[in-house]
């Protein structure tokens, strides 16, 4: 698998990153290519898995910890990525920078899945490798008009590589969902399990990550029946665990562990160096080796219980000795605090010395975060025994050996354990980028960011609106080129 990251690395750099960005996904396209042996298959996969690199906005900066209680946008002032302050302060406009990245980029994924789906099953070649790849495909499709859905809300369904824009409209995003239900559906039927890959295979798409994609899906559509139940489809396969160690996660030495149910495979190539990795720099100190955007809140540090390992191993502040030995510099941090999740360690550089050249991966879903959004589901059931059980493995991860701290929470009624998992949540995964769409889809955000505004007397939350700021505007460039078929979401 690896040659094909490197050949995709290849490929990729015939394109600058604006160009990719730029490309008008909804356009008629016209794709000139022999589609004749698995080798072919195996690049168009490659080329379909190629859009996971390139979310500019909504993975590398963690972007939906700075819009809430989490961290502040952080940067070089009020200037540099203000598209990020017009996010997080809910001031956002159509033309915004980041939901039109977002955008194109989802369904540049979208078309180039729909290439490998319209094409590879014509191909003369092994069976089994061609069902994988088209399971991956409808994988990556899912995941991408997942992504769209969730930040935009009703979303053009394009189920072609073929569309004419002025033909193009919205459709609600519940035949969305149904469409991500299937083709995920589809996919937990052919993929193989993690256990089934031998290492060369690391990165590929595997059953448990569509198993536990669909559980996200049905979470997000507060479909807790279903959600509880691929949540335990996942657990119940034993293919995955806590790592023993919380902080190797976000080291170069945690990937592909135990813990990792999907992430996003980045390597080291000193022929092909224009390969660009960003999610260290963007969030990195501007003291040290980077942009210091995403500066953790004091309400964060401070929603640590006493004596949780978690809070040092997820932030760092002026003076700390980081794991490496280095000292460390927040450089001009508006809260006096940076993301240790993000800190690139001195042996994870790359040979170049140059951050942006790491093999580090990015984790997209790990069984920490599935163990609590199964308690979350299953407390939402009535299962309050299984939810009690999920949350206190996660706990006695967290402790890390110490005696003393983090207590196992006992059997409750359903507020009071909801509360404890919300916390949970919260800390566990905290700087990951999912406390925004945690708080939208509880219901809770308008509440939460509107008493973080009064408590810090701050801009930062007041602005938010019920029924407007849980998505995003459709990008006006995109409305425009419908010839105004396309839909504006309410309030922008």
């Amino acid at each position: 698998m690896k040659r094909y990251w490197i050949l995709l690395i290849l490929v990729m750099s015939q394109l600058s990153c604006e160009n990719l960005l730029e490309k008008d996904p909804l356009a008629t396209l016209s794709v000139v290519s022999g589609y004749k042996t698995e080798s072919d298959a195996m690049k168009a996969l490659s080329a379909a898995y190629n859009p996971l690199y390139n979310y500019p906005g909504y993975d590398g900066y963690s972007i939906y910890d700075m819009v809430t209680d989490n961290a502040l946008k952080g940067g070089e002032g009020p200037s540099d990525g203000s598209y990020f302050n017009d996010i997080a302060n809910f001031t956002i406009s159509s033309t915004n920078t980041v939901a039109l990245q977002v955008w194109k980029n989802s369904y540049l994924g979208i078309f180039r899945t729909h290439l490998v789906l319209e094409n590879v099953p014509g191909i003369e070649m092994d069976e089994t490798a061609k069902s994988r790849i088209i399971a991956e495909a409808r994988f990556l499709r899912a995941y991408y008009y997942f992504t769209l859905v969730t930040l935009f809300g009703d979303v053009p369904l394009i189920k072609t590589s073929v569309v004419k824009v002025p033909e193009v409209v919205r459709d609600p995003k519940a035949a969305v969902y149904d469409f991500i239900v299937e083709d995920f559906t589809a996919a937990i039927a052919v993929l193989p399990a993690r256990s089934a890959l031998p290492a060369a295979e690391n990165g590929r798409i595997t059953k448990g990550a569509a198993q536990a994609y669909l559980g996200k899906v049905y979470l997000y559509k507060s479909d807790f029946v279903n959600a509880e139940k691929w949540f335990k489809a996942v657990i119940d396969s034993k293919e995955y665990r806590l790592a023993d160690d919380y902080a190797s996660l976000f080291t170069l030495a945690g990937e592909f562990g135990p813990e990792n149910i999907f992430e996003i495979n980045h390597v080291y190539s000193a022929q092909y160096l224009v390969a660009r990795n960003l999610g260290s720099i963007r969030q990195g100190s501007a003291g040290m080796y980077g942009y210091g955007f995403c500066n953790p809140s004091q309400d964060l540090v401070d929603e640590f219980e006493a004596g949780d390992p978690r809070l040092w191993q997820t932030v760092y502040k002026q003076g700390d000795k980081m794991p490496d030995g280095k000292t460390a510099d927040v450089g001009n941090s508006e809260t006096g605090y940076m993301s240790k999740k993000a800190y690139l360690l001195a042996p994870d550089f790359p040979p170049t010395g140059d951050p942006i050249h790491s093999a580090r991966n990015e984790i997209k879903l790990r069984y920490g975060m599935l163990l609590l959004w199964y308690a979350e589901a299953a407390n939402e059931n009535g299962n309050s025994t299984a939810a009690v059980s999920s949350l206190n493995e996660v706990r006695r991860r967290a402790r890390q050996g110490k005696s003393g701290v983090l207590p196992d929470v006992a059997a409750a009624g359903q507020e009071q354990l909801r509360n404890a998992i919300y916390h949970e949540q919260r800390v566990e995964y905290a700087l990951e980028n999912h406390r925004f769409f945690d708080l939208v889809r509880q219901g809770r955000a308008g509440k939460v960011l509107r008493a973080y505004a009064e408590k810090y007397k701050t801009v930062k939350g007041k602005n938010f609106r019920e029924g407007i700021n849980e998505v995003l505007p459709i990008p006006q460039s995109e409305i425009d080129d419908s010839q105004k078929r396309l839909s504006q979401n309410n309030g922008y």
